[in-house]
């Protein structure tokens, strides 16, 4: 659980009580068991702890807030916002992006 007088810039990952991390976008939220794939929060810039209380009360979820390590070192792709370890991330002079996202850009092979 992340200290509520914390006011570092603190990143957390959201967990259900199934375990699974909270990911996709603010249109299309879902849950995954790949942490790799959690979308990442700044608790106090994001008011995780709001947003939490809010799921509680409107849908009697309990969601936790999980602290990163700071020395966790990723990169987040600019589009799908997925993590990735640093020697992953492709920049396309625009973008760093995941190799799914990547992948995606490419031309069609045919």
């Amino acid at each position: 659980m992340v200290p509520m007088n914390d006011r570092e810039s603190v990143k957390v990952l959201i967990v259900n009580h199934d375990g699974h991390y909270l990911s996709g976008t603010a249109t299309e939220w879902e849950f995954t068991e790949h942490r790799t794939r959690a979308k990442v929060f700044d608790y106090v810039g994001d008011r995780v702890a709001e947003q939490m209380e809010l799921v509680h009360r409107a849908y009697g979820l309990v969601w936790t807030p999980v602290k990163l390590d700071p020395l966790e070192i990723y990169e987040f792709c600019d589009r799908c916002g997925c993590r990735m370890l640093a020697f992953a991330a492709y920049y396309n002079g625009k973008l760093f992006l995941c190799l799914e996202c990547r992948e995606s850009e490419l031309p069609a092979r045919g």
